[in-house]
């Protein structure tokens, strides 16, 4: 059996590494000259810029990983000090809630509210159809837990919406939680009891270190080979490759695409009309990563956190931003404060449209005002613009993921962000499944031999 994989992404990568464990043979074509997707780290000027992700969190299974690429000792913990994490409310950072007790004292809800959200545990669960994000938590929680809870933590997962994204889709955990307990709180208390929340980690050399030593473990990866045309012909995958001005034209038993949507629907036009069309309704809205440094002498505030998310009524030029400096270590000199900021998203779209310049000095001038900044200019700033950032788990979704389950039986099948979850760790996850798939078909074809 051979397999093709399409797209370097950190899924792609993942899903050769365990095919390759099982010795499953795959060719992976990377059009680009590097791999990863958006797990990229940036080395300029004596600063490190994360412009994806800034960190993962653990699992058994990442561990697992890490263990066998000997990555235990580049693993770098969020620094004790950045724990707390804050939501922007009538222009002041104020604590994000991280548990009952913390609602409860917190001082941005309402007294209403505090006890809204008590009263959860009494309210019976709902099977909704179609329940967006919004729906979800207002019916459990309330409109103002939406607002200044829900709203701003959407946005800094997905850069999405609330009121469009589905809660089974974007959030699968937490509706399990409603269903199995009755009570997303008290389906909360239980997983902390049995310690099911998960570390903060990144790497001391940068994200990229992950994607970057997978692609090291590979024997069978080909990068700047840009797959142009996929075709089928008596039960086999035909793929068309260009390379450095030559084209090659391969047949494998099973493909993977492990690309971002709109990539897909491209290869798919001629071969799966259907499955590129449900692709093309998938959305990724832009979002550009900011990161802006100041002297440390020059900020007021004194950035004891994780950072900051900011609600739709706040209505901030960002969605938010990450103290990056007190988040870790050796990302800007000693004397010096980083923010990572964030424009953009499904809610502001148009934000990510102005000229780069005028975009850099907006974000500046709502840093100033947030953090008590009185430096007239940064020390340093750096803008990327991702066109298309993540997909949107919105009711648009839908066609292609059962489509995409239905194809698994023609042999082709996902390993993408937009089917398995938007996190590092869904992605790893779902690929160990794709491979060991695609390994019981080919055991099965042995066993029919």
């Amino acid at each position: 059996m051979r397999v093709a994989i399409i797209g370097a992404g950190i899924s792609g990568l993942a899903l050769a590494y365990y095919l390759q464990k099982r010795g499953i043979a795959y060719d992976l074509f990377e059009a680009g000259s590097q791999v990863g997707g958006n797990l990229q780290t940036l080395h300029k000027k004596g600063y490190l810029l994360e412009l994806g992700p800034t960190t993962l969190q653990m699992s058994e299974e990442l561990l697992e990983l890490i263990t066998e690429l000997k990555l235990e000792t580049e693993i770098l913990p969020v620094a004790s000090r950045s724990h707390s994490r804050y939501v922007l409310n009538k222009g002041i950072p104020q604590p994000y809630p991280s548990g009952l007790k913390s609602f409860v004292a917190t001082s941005g809800l309402s007294r209403e509210a505090k006890y809204r959200i008590l009263q959860e545990r009494h309210i019976p669960p709902a099977q909704v159809e179609n329940e967006t994000i919004t729906q979800f938590f207002e019916r459990r929680f309330g409109r103002e837990v939406v607002d200044y809870a829900v709203d701003p933590l959407i946005a800094g997962i997905y850069g999405g919406d609330p009121d469009q994204l589905l809660i089974g889709k974007a959030l699968p955990k937490l509706k399990e939680l409603e269903t199995q307990y009755g009570s997303v709180l008290e389906g909360l208390l239980q997983r902390k009891r049995k310690g099911a929340f998960q570390k903060s980690f990144s790497f001391k050399n940068g994200m990229h270190t992950l994607p970057a030593v997978l692609a090291d473990k590979l024997i069978s990866l080909h990068l700047e080979h840009k797959v142009e045309f996929i075709s089928r012909s008596q039960g086999k995958f035909i793929i068309s490759c260009a390379s450095n001005g030559d084209h090659d034209t391969e047949e494998y038993d099973k493909l993977v695409l492990a690309l971002p949507a709109h990539q897909a629907a491209e290869l798919l036009h001629y071969t799966y009309p259907g499955m590129a069309a449900a692709l093309q309704n998938i959305n990724y809205p832009p979002l550009a990563v900011v990161h802006t440094v100041y002297n440390q002498a020059e900020v007021g505030h004194p950035l004891e956190g994780f950072g900051a998310l900011n609600p739709k009524e706040e209505e901030t030029f960002t969605t938010g931003s990450i103290w990056t400096s007190s988040v870790f270590d050796g990302r800007c000199r000693p004397q010096e404060v980083m923010f990572t900021s964030f424009v953009g998203g499904s809610r502001n779209v148009a934000h990510t449209q102005a000229d780069e310049q005028q975009l850099l000095q907006q974000v500046h001038e709502e840093l100033c005002a947030t953090y008590t900044v009185s430096a007239k200019v940064p020390v340093f700033q750096h803008m990327h613009l991702w066109r298309h950032s993540l997909p949107q788990y919105d009711l648009y979704i839908e066609d292609a993921h059962q489509m995409a389950e239905s194809l698994e039986e023609e042999g082709l099948f996902i390993s993408a962000n937009w089917q398995s979850g938007v996190s590092v760790h869904d992605c790893v996850h779902h690929a160990k499944k794709i491979a060991a798939k695609i390994n019981s078909k080919a055991s099965s074809r042995s066993i029919a031999e």
